[in-house]
């Protein structure tokens, strides 16, 4: 019941709103730590218009049923103005982890008296020991499980995660307190890159942490040669009007890693935006790119499942060949009328290509296909059908334009504009885009079929989902909602 307590009060004091400029505590935070976490919560507090929202309204009124005696006044005025409880909260604050066992946070403290007095508030509520002066800090616990020291430029509190109480985490806190630069985070190349970037939640992640999420966000887009663990990143979270957007960011901590990622960014160029205009309204994915086809051949040849296919390919048409002509924009479109997702969506891939020398071989193709009860007719002046199994695929190439689509794919912009026309521009940026327009997807149908009524409201809010690369080493997925009016935070709460 007091840990209950405790948080309650904290999660106010967290939101508080409040200024200063000194970084000081920032230094508490070892080198080796294994997560860092970034929350700029005055941004956050803002954002989600915290004090007229009904989670502060249930905060209100949990703290009349939790705090004791005449102590509600106080605790109100902590509320009203959040200055008073000597934390600045304008600057950010600092979560992180030593190993596997002990967390942290680091705060900017405001006012050295004024968190004083607040502990000794919550020290009359149950919540914590009595601050007492020790080597120049003073110290105390929370909960009992909870160790506090301050100063006046920082706060730390550390917490056993194995329950092993205060004794290890006082010991830690006098030696993180005291941490010479050098022997702090904020010396590292990574706290750098944290601090470059002013959104709402930054984290950072090394050893087996950091390894497992640079693999699932990142590896797609890297080189083979490339050893992960020679990579680092950050992840940035931030909430905007009608969008939130995660970004992963990579860098390589050797020279060789550096020069790998710098090589392999070469194969991407920036997307010209050629196929924007050609995309149907039936569209529910698009994904385009700017490569070079010798790189994205060998990058697909990774992968034993496509290698496999692009080999039975090989039966029908020279595919490396064409693939190989490959230079400049790329599109596919996966279409589909009614958004049912239940069944193989028509789609239509689009290639810019710098030559179409594989044309001149288009009838040895027919004649040696045959042997494969594989059959291809003309369509057109460079169009063809290919028939396999029983179903037919359209091919051809149009001006120096190669498409491949499904028999029944609507090509070339037909049936109205499509929303995917409004982020030309942002498509212009990247290197790398993939669109996804949630509105065409029943997902609200899905939902109430499910019995998940709980998602109906916020799956009818979304829009899109976007996904995009300006560069190899970077990443971002952004959530769109159809009202831009107001914050993705206020109206996700």
């Amino acid at each position: 019941m007091k840990k209950i307590q405790f948080l309650s009060l904290m999660a106010v004091v967290i939101m508080a709103l409040c200024s200063c400029t000194n970084t000081d505590y920032q230094k508490a935070i070892p080198a080796n730590a294994t997560l860092v976490v970034k929350a700029d919560m005055k941004s956050i507090s803002e954002k989600a218009d915290f004090k007229n929202s009904k989670w502060k309204t249930m905060l209100d009124a949990s703290l009349i049923a939790v705090v004791k005696g005449k102590d509600m006044k106080n605790v109100k005025e902590y509320i009203d103005d959040p200055m008073k409880t000597g934390i600045d909260f304008s600057m950010p604050l600092y979560v992180f982890m030593v190993g596997e066992e002990t967390a942290g946070m680091t705060m900017k403290v405001n006012d050295e008296g004024d968190v004083k007095d607040f502990l000794l508030l919550l020290q009359k509520q149950g919540l914590a020991s009595k601050p007492v002066e020790k080597d120049g800090l003073m110290c105390g616990s929370l909960v009992d499980d909870i160790s506090y020291a301050y100063d006046s430029k920082s706060f730390l509190l550390l917490a056993s995660l194995k329950g092993k109480g205060t004794s290890a985490t006082n010991r830690m806190a006098h030696e993180l307190m005291s941490l010479k630069e050098d022997d702090s985070f904020a010396s590292t190349e990574a706290f750098s890159r944290m601090n470059d970037e002013d959104d709402d939640v930054v984290t950072y992640t090394s050893g087996k942490w950091g390894e497992e999420i640079l693999a699932y966000v990142l590896e797609a887009f890297m080189p083979a040669e490339i050893d992960m663990k020679d990579l680092d990143a950050i992840m940035c979270l931030n909430f905007e009007n009608g969008q939130a957007s995660f970004k992963a960011k990579a860098w390589g901590k050797t020279d060789k890693a550096k020069a790998l990622l710098d090589e392999a960014d070469k194969n991407f160029g920036t997307i010209d935006g050629k196929y924007i205009e050609r995309v149907s309204a039936n569209t529910l994915v698009w994904m385009g790119a700017n490569v070079k086809g010798e790189w994205a051949l060998g990058k697909l040849k990774e992968n034993k499942s496509i290698k496999e296919m692009l080999f039975m390919l090989e039966r029908a048409v020279d595919i490396e060949q064409m693939l190989r002509a490959v230079d400049g924009d790329v599109a596919l479109e996966l279409q589909s009328e009614d958004g049912d997702l239940e069944n193989m969506p028509e789609y239509v891939m689009y290639a810019e290509l710098k030559n179409s020398d594989f044309l001149k071989d288009v009838d040895d193709w027919k004649a040696s296909m045959k042997d494969y009860g594989i059959s291809m007719n003309s369509r057109g002046d460079n169009q063809y059908a290919l028939t396999m199994d029983g179903d037919s695929y359209l091919w051809g190439v149009q001006s120096d334009d190669l498409f491949l689509s499904s028999e029944n794919a609507v090509r070339g912009g037909k049936g109205g504009i499509h929303s995917l026309a409004a982020h030309k521009d942002d498509i212009k940026k990247n290197k790398f885009y993939i669109y996804v327009d949630i509105e065409k997807i029943p997902l609200v149908d899905f939902a109430k079929q499910s019995g998940m009524s709980f998602l109906v409201e916020p799956l009818g809010e979304l829009q899109s989902v976007v996904v995009k690369s300006s560069s190899i080493d970077e990443v971002t997925l952004t959530i769109e909602l159809k009202d831009k009016g107001e914050n993705f935070l206020k109206q996700l709460l």
